[in-house]
């Protein structure tokens, strides 16, 4: 049977390992005003690591840009051997805007302009990012997967697909998983079907599945 939908809402975060309820618990890290690409509410995000021009090093990015990193520059598809390590899932973001006004978002969009804060005197744009190592989300695979795919050794991850838009004015991310990625190298495993009654066919696109950080890929492992 079809799945309702194939299209993506980014990395929800459900409940931790062990099936325990999840905190929400979130830090504060870093964009720098007027980003190259968005961050939107549910993509995964690392440090910058797209050669740090000016004002790009130890702020964060999206981490699966493979056009454009946040500073404009030519990025790479990411992997455990050429890219920052996972740091969790962006879930928001503060900032002055242009005209003074303190804003809080689902998401910052490219080239998002900002003015500093009073408080600490820097434009600096506030990400808020699910970082526990124990979180589990739940994505919508971009084709079939396979069940054969999951607990071989070694382990097999999966990237997520370079979406900058949002599906609507929400802020929400699009992002699916992507099957075709496969690797060991790659930054999220697959546990377990969402068990969606209307999103488990896993014979074609659209399937929901829970996934954690690949064990080489967080930085927080």
């Amino acid at each position: 049977m079809a799945n309702a939908s194939t299209t993506g809402f980014g990395l929800r975060a459900v409940m931790t390992v062990g099936n325990t309820p999840a905190t929400s618990g979130q830090s504060e890290y870093h964009i720098q005003t007027a980003p190259g690409v968005a961050s939107n509410k549910g993509d995964p995000m690392s440090f910058n690591d797209g050669g740090a021009t000016a004002g790009e090093a130890g702020m964060v990015q999206d981490a699966s840009f493979t056009v454009t990193d946040d500073g404009g520059n030519g990025g790479t598809a990411w992997t455990t051997a050429n890219s920052a390590l996972l740091l969790g899932v962006f879930n928001g973001a503060f900032f002055i805007d242009a005209t003074g006004k303190p804003t809080f978002a689902n998401n910052i969009v490219a080239g998002q302009t900002t003015s500093a804060d009073y408080n600490t005197g820097s434009d600096d744009i506030t990400a808020f990012i699910i970082d526990n190592p124990n979180q589990e989300y739940v994505v919508k695979a971009d084709a079939a997967l396979a069940q054969t795919l999951l607990g071989v050794n070694p382990m097999q991850g999966f990237n997520t697909n370079n979406y900058t838009a949002t599906a609507n004015l929400s802020g929400q991310s699009i992002t699916t998983l992507d099957v075709g990625s496969a690797a060991t190298t790659a930054m999220f495993t697959a546990v377990r079907s969402a068990n969606d009654p209307e999103n488990r066919d896993k014979t074609v696109a659209g399937s929901n599945w829970v996934v954690v950080a690949a064990p080489a890929s967080a930085l927080f492992n």
